[in-house]
């Protein structure tokens, strides 16, 4: 009789410990529906050697062996161009690539509006000279199922420089390509010629080995081109750091979240977003500068710092490291912008997939890039 008594109330007992199991997991599992209050703001970034106000004209001279029309510009300009003069041909096609530089020269390398591109009589003269152009390395076995099996090694550098008028060198420095500048590879994968899609065609429709690599071969021989507008590319991306000054715009959000029970959250969020928003206001009265608006971002910064300690939810805690990661980058502690950022499991993630606007991942990426101006940039980069 004892036994079974014992044996009601232990039943009892596991009912009631099923019971709050199930409704801690349900809590648990509660969807968090987070709260995105969009900002932004602008970086100005000076010139690393400002140039005297009165140099406004500069000229492009492009003193190149390499030839800017690849493998597929060449076959659709002969289709368009069939002369029988074969001295005609060569002046026509030496015209054709001349306005291909002068059309590289206008999209990669112009300097912003202060600044009047002329060809007589410039206040500074820029150079681009390629120096070197090597295909290494081609391998033998090469596995055309793979799209990153290398194909060859590239070795390729150009130098650029500028001149004043008055023959001071105001730039001279060398530019080395690769074919993956992120990783400083100058390895030449297979997958880097599927991006034109009449090769891509070709490509696929030969299904021998022996049939792929001569296709390979004459993509590859034509493939100074890429390498010659790789070389423009950078070149203007060194001009205008050297000398002009830019404005660079960062798109992110601060994180709430919907479900009850989070108004504190909600507040700190929403109050950090007010005071960012003060940075580019359209009025005056309301705009504020960074100075200003510092005591604000500090109160939320203590604040999600306390809601961080205090809660046990993942969902919440990745918001909270975005909002805090925010707030220090704001605050220009760009270590511990770092550090918040990498806590969130979606970070690892952000330069393999593309971000859609309105997702997580897009304001995450917003902070990151926000993050690489500072680190690249320092001093140099100044919210205004």
């Amino acid at each position: 009789m004892l036994f079974s008594t014992i044996w009601k109330h232990s039943q009892i007992i596991s009912f009631w410990a099923v019971i709050l199991t199930l409704s801690h997991t349900g809590q648990a599992q509660k969807k968090i529906k987070p709260i995105k209050n969009k900002v932004s703001w602008s970086y100005n970034i000076a010139p690393n050697t400002p140039l005297d106000e009165s140099m406004t004209t500069y000229n492009i001279v492009v003193d190149s062996h390499l030839s800017p029309m690849d493998w597929w510009d060449e076959i659709s300009w002969k289709a368009h161009n069939s002369v029988e003069d074969s001295r005609e041909v060569d002046k026509r096609f030496q015209e054709a690539m001349s306005d291909t530089l002068d059309a590289w020269s206008d999209r990669y390398m112009a300097l912003n509006r202060s600044y009047r591109k002329i060809i007589e009589g410039p206040h500074f003269t820029v150079v681009l000279k390629t120096e070197e152009y090597q295909v290494k390395n081609v391998q033998r076995h090469i596995d055309f199922d793979n799209m990153e099996s290398s194909l060859c090694e590239i070795n390729a550098r150009a130098r650029l420089t500028v001149t004043s008028q008055a023959g001071d060198v105001l730039l001279d420095t060398s530019i080395i390509f690769y074919v993956e500048e992120s990783r400083k590879s100058k390895w030449l994968p297979i997958r880097h010629f599927m991006l034109n899609p009449v090769f891509r065609m070709k490509y696929n429709l030969n299904k021998k080995p022996e049939q792929r690599r001569r296709l390979l071969n004459r993509k590859l021989a034509k493939y100074e081109a890429d390498v010659l507008e790789y070389f423009f590319l950078k070149s203007g991306e060194i001009l205008r750091e050297q000398f002009v000054e830019r404005k660079r715009t960062v798109h992110t959000a601060t994180f709430g979240v919907k479900n009850k029970g989070h108004e504190a959250l909600n507040d700190a969020c929403s109050s950090a977003k007010n005071a960012i928003d003060a940075l580019s206001a359209l009025s005056k009265k309301r705009r504020k500068t960074l100075e200003e608006i510092a005591p604000d971002i500090e109160i939320c910064l203590s604040y999600w710092k306390d809601k961080l300690e205090r809660t046990k939810n993942p969902e919440i805690q990745k918001y909270l490291y975005a909002n805090l990661s925010l707030g220090h980058l704001l605050m220009n502690d760009i270590k511990e912008a770092k550090k918040c950022i990498h806590q969130i499991p979606e970070f690892e993630s952000l330069g393999k997939e593309t971000q859609k606007e309105g997702e997580f991942t897009y304001y995450l990426k917003g902070i990151t890039e926000a993050i690489s101006i500072k680190e690249k940039y320092g001093d140099l980069a100044q919210i205004q």
